[in-house]
């Protein structure tokens, strides 16, 4: 009697945790929206069981830097950063999206449309702007792209 409510009790807390898991994504993922004052569009699926989200078939457009014209995006994030006073660590990737570069980032690049064959950005958000990027690297057969190590002078 008492292994099967063993066996009932863990299979419940399983559960449990995937639907906490994949709220924990869902709120990341406003989060973020809120924090870059942009609007993503696409299909948003959860990770279960990770701290993880993707994109798929999604658009986005963030302040005169890039475009999301087109791709599927997949977003990690560091859940011992959710409540730093530095901000939220997060890490996306893509590939064979289709980007637009804008502002200073086009004129900088001599580049506007692209299709990327890579995409990878690891950065920290704080409160409404980015306050550091690890990293964010960017290739296609016409450009490459790289930023390492830069933290918000304030």
């Amino acid at each position: 009697m008492r292994v099967g409510v063993c066996f009932v009790a863990i299979i419940v807390l399983i559960l449990m945790a995937g639907v906490f898991t994949a709220g924990l994504n869902y709120c990341v993922y406003h989060e973020i929206q809120k924090r870059l004052e942009i609007r993503i569009t696409g299909d948003f699926v959860p990770g279960v069981f990770q701290t993880s989200f993707a994109v798929r078939r999604g658009s986005f457009s963030w302040e005169d830097k890039v475009r999301l014209l087109e791709g599927n995006v997949d977003v990690w994030f560091d859940i011992r950063t959710l409540f730093s006073e530095k901000g939220i660590r997060i890490v996306v990737e893509s590939s064979d999206a289709r980007i637009k570069f804008l502002g200073s980032w086009a004129i900088q690049e001599g580049i506007e449309d692209a299709t990327v064959e890579f995409l990878r950005a690891d950065v920290v958000l704080g409160r409404r702007q980015l306050t550091m990027i690890n990293g964010i690297e960017a290739r296609s057969p016409s450009f490459q792209f790289s930023v390492r190590n830069v933290q918000d002078g304030r």
